[in-house]
């Protein structure tokens, strides 16, 4: 995909962008490990963070675009495309000490990723109950 340099380096400014923190895990065996059931213990791993262009979405928009009904603490990310499959395998994500909605265990359309023009990509996230 086509890079525009000013776009690039724009999202990577420390005066625009947040710091994510994204944490993987490692999946084990637990103490009650059963083998025809799927009860594994996952562990964290240590985060690792992602310079992001992030904005909140207001909550009437929530209810009338296509991001369902809920109607409080949604973010929208802007970053590089790289990071995508980072979403989609994360165990927990924080963005300012709140928890958001993970990829891999969302359910209907809480978590949102977007291929976005200049090798960028769009994620929207909800608040963790």
């Amino acid at each position: 995909m086509k890079k525009i340099s000013y776009i690039n380096r724009l999202i990577k400014h420390k005066d625009f962008t947040t710091k994510i923190l994204v944490y993987f895990s490692t999946k084990t065996y637990g103490d009650d490990y059963d083998p025809y059931e799927d009860n594994y213990t996952y562990t964290n791993l240590n985060p690792l963070s992602i310079k992001c262009y992030i904005t909140e979405i207001s909550p009437e928009a929530l209810v009338w675009k296509q991001y369902g009904l809920k109607e409080i603490g949604a973010k929208e990310i802007l970053c590089e495309a790289k990071y995508a499959e980072w979403f989609r395998i994360a165990n927990k994500i924080e963005i300012d000490n709140d928890v958001y909605e993970v990829y891999k265990e969302s359910v209907g359309n809480r978590v949102i990723i977007q291929k976005r023009p200049y090798n960028l990509i769009r994620v929207v996230l909800q608040k963790k109950n």
